[in-house]
Parts: C-alpha cells; structure tokens; sequence
C-alpha cells in the first residue's frame, strides 16, 4: 500500500506543476512558465502586422517553435506564419 500512496504523491505533485509542456515529435518535452503563451501571443500578432507590412517578421516565438514541433496538435498557441495572408 506504500508505493501506491507514493505514486499517487508523485502525480499529484506532477499535477500543480505551473509551466506549459509540449511534447516534441522526438519524444522531449519542451517546458515554459505560465505566462509565456501572453507573451508568445503578443509576439506572434507583432509578427504577423509585419507580415502584412510586407517586411521582414523575424523569429518566431520559442513557444511557437515549439508548437510546430509538437507530437500533438497545439491549437491554442497562436502562430503568425500560420494566419491568412492579404493579397497584393
């Protein structure tokens, strides 16, 4: 009964862990603090207004890049480079 207590300690521990984890088609898991997807969001709309600017965006968000990466679809994480583009 003891390592039954201790397993559920162990994934009740796992549980309140306050970072967002991605696992990545090779089988890594990619970690980032709450409040990175705020700043991931803010980063990718600054993106995609230069995109539609017609400069130069930049580098994607490590957050985004790790969605693309993602063994699981990640739907909630917005991505600039995957947004409709305006025709010219």
């Amino acid at each position: 009964m003891g390592r039954l207590r201790g397993w559920m300690r162990r994934l009740e521990r796992a549980s309140r862990d306050d970072q967002i984890s991605i696992i990545q088609t090779d089988g890594t898991v990619v970690k980032f603090p709450m409040g990175t997807a705020e700043h991931a969001f803010l980063h990718e709309a600054n993106r995609l207004r230069t995109l539609h600017k017609g400069e130069d965006p930049g580098e994607a968000h490590p957050l985004t890049v790790a969605k693309r990466n993602a063994a699981h679809e990640q739907s909630y994480i917005f991505d600039a480079d995957e947004q409709p583009r305006r025709s010219s």
